[in-house]
């Protein structure tokens, strides 16, 4: 399988759906959570120049941190999509081992991109969540939903550490893998609150 970074969408779609590509849910979730690592790189560039271009007080670092917020999101797309491909190849290596000891190595080393995924979609969650608590814009929705869509995966991911490992209780990945989609579960929350909050403000000091 090429790399993901190097394909079009398309491509990238019909090797998920095609049998003879090792492309599977860690895969999807994982372009999921890039995709959604995209949205949030795209959203906080725009509010720092939206906060830019408004009254900016003495001290305020909003315009920084929405940058470096872009930045990391920008180095999250790229990690993401190395944890794709590394899954892809973790995964025709199960597809390809012997049932037995054999299957177990190569389910325990299928272990390791999708707790990366899980990882790394929760930290997009979050930065999403921050850039929806900036301010109320139209792009407010894109973060918020970036939010929803890295939570999704780092739930999918989580699921199959524990699936890859059920017969390893004894192993700290599946925890480790739940926590981080707990911790996605509770940024998409936030995002959308904060989302909920600024509308809830706009309409009070419009009737006001």
């Amino acid at each position: 399988m090429a790399e993901l970074g190097r394909r079009g969408v398309a491509e990238a779609l019909d090797a998920l759906a095609s049998p003879r590509e090792p492309a599977a849910a860690g895969v999807a979730s994982a372009v999921t959570a890039a995709a959604a690592a995209g949205v949030v790189e795209l959203a906080a560039g725009l509010a720092a120049k939206r906060i830019a271009e408004g009254d900016r007080r003495p001290g305020d670092d909003a315009v920084d941190r929405m940058q470096e917020l872009a930045q990391q999101a920008c180095k999250l797309r790229a990690r993401l999509l190395t944890a794709a491909d590394e899954d892809a190849r973790a995964y025709a290596r199960v597809t390809k081992a012997r049932e037995g000891r054999e299957q177990a190595r190569a389910l325990d080393r299928a272990s390791d991109p999708p707790l990366a995924i899980a990882e790394g979609a929760a930290a997009v969650a979050e930065r999403a969540a921050e850039v929806a608590d900036a301010g109320d814009w139209t792009f407010t929705a894109d973060a918020v939903v970036a939010g929803e869509l890295a939570a999704a995966a780092a739930r999918g991911c989580a699921q199959l550490v524990e699936e890859n490992l059920a017969a390893e209780p004894a192993d700290p990945r599946p925890a480790r893998a739940r926590a981080a989609a707990d911790l996605a579960e509770r940024a998409s929350r936030n995002a959308a609150g904060s989302a909920t909050r600024a509308r809830r403000s706009i309409v009070d000091s419009t009737a006001g």
